[in-house]
């Protein structure tokens, strides 16, 4: 077949964080160590502006590095080739996965001039373009655990893929994906290497624990100062840069999120930070379109779609910049905030 150069395709979703069921009240009883607005002796380590402003800079934003690193399955070169997950158990994030129920698409790319090493860095640091990928087709398996290279589409367009599938071809890589959305909800990865003193037709794609591997920094940021009563204007005009180390860039921002973690403290959610939509009592978010600047009065549960009731002085706050189209779903940016009882004088 013809190589398929891709006019408006690159949307790589890798680890599309898992809303679980946290209850909207922010009103628990006993919050972590790092919540409250004010210490022990009365004062206020971290006051809001005055105006109720939440201004987000670069020294309030965590930092993070994670690096991917997927299976490489070896198959006969110019071979229909066989690529089973009905062993996966569990998925990039380590999170449960049903082989049936939770996978809904596959996706083929091919990169012509990257190794594979090549790839999985500019997967990990959000770096790939448009122009690196040669090939992408894709198939939806219903209820069947397994995909050939034969059975990938391009937008329902049949090709004989397989016989470009050689060892000089440049990276195969597939995607496991939960809903068909393209750049939405892929739950593992992994390579193809076509070798020509290769037998084997058939692959198995297992265990996805191990493929990445990251650290996170909650505790070097400078947190916010907010007021427990709103309104909560957020302006972000002032960062520079992502907690990833890259250049930060305000039209990649697509959600404002809060979430409220009622017994864990920002040691506990470093720990579990793959998990902080899972492990919330409370999160709500803000759809966002364009501009560096938003309101959290318009923030909506994630369960219920209920209005944000406003922050307490218990357990411990996030608020989060989030990119819904970029490859590394890790927050642009994600900083805590201090709830400090009253209102901005403003008001």
């Amino acid at each position: 077949m013809k190589r398929t150069e891709l006019s408006s395709l690159l949307v790589l979703l890798l680890l599309t964080g898992c809303r679980g069921d946290p209850s909207p009240d922010p009103a628990g009883s006993g919050g972590g160590d790092d919540g409250g607005g004010e210490d022990s002796g009365g004062e206020v380590p971290y006051p809001p502006d005055e105006s109720g402003t939440i201004t987000l800079t670069d020294a309030n934003n965590y930092t993070y590095t994670g690096q991917l690193d997927g299976p490489t399955l070896p198959f006969a070169e110019l071979s229909d080739v066989t690529i089973s997950w009905a062993s996966l158990s569990a998925d990039l994030q380590c999170h449960d996965l049903d082989p049936v129920a939770d996978i809904d698409n596959t996706a083929l790319l091919v990169f012509p001039y990257l190794t594979e090493e090549e790839v999985e860095d500019g997967l990990s640091t959000d770096t790939l373009q448009q122009v690196d990928v040669g090939v992408y087709l894709s198939q939806e398996p219903g209820d069947a655990t397994s995909v050939q290279l034969a059975d990938f589409t391009f937008f329902g367009t049949d090709a004989d893929i397989e016989e470009e599938f050689t060892d000089d071809s440049g990276t195969w890589l597939v995607l496991l994906t939960t809903g068909t959305t393209l750049g939405v909800g892929s739950r593992m990865v992994a390579f193809l290497d076509p070798e020509p003193d290769e037998t084997a037709t058939t692959g198995e794609i297992s265990d996805g624990c191990a493929v990445l591997d990251y650290t996170v920094d909650l505790q070097a940021l400078s947190p916010i100062g907010v007021w427990t009563d709103g309104p909560w204007a957020l302006d972000w005009t002032d960062v520079t840069a992502t907690g990833q180390g890259g250049d930060f860039e305000p039209t990649k921002v697509t959600e404002v999120m809060v979430a409220w973690y009622e017994d864990l403290d920002i040691s506990d959610l470093e720990d579990q930070f793959l998990d902080i939509e899972l492990v919330a009592d409370g999160m709500w978010t803000v759809d966002h379109s364009s501009g560096t600047t938003a309101s959290l009065e318009d923030a909506t549960s994630t369960v219920d779609d209920s209005v944000f009731p406003g922050f307490s002085t218990e357990g411990t706050w996030l608020l989060a910049l989030r990119c819904g189209t970029c490859p590394n779903p890790a927050p642009l940016v994600l900083t805590q905030v201090m709830p400090v009882e009253g209102a901005p004088t403003s008001r």
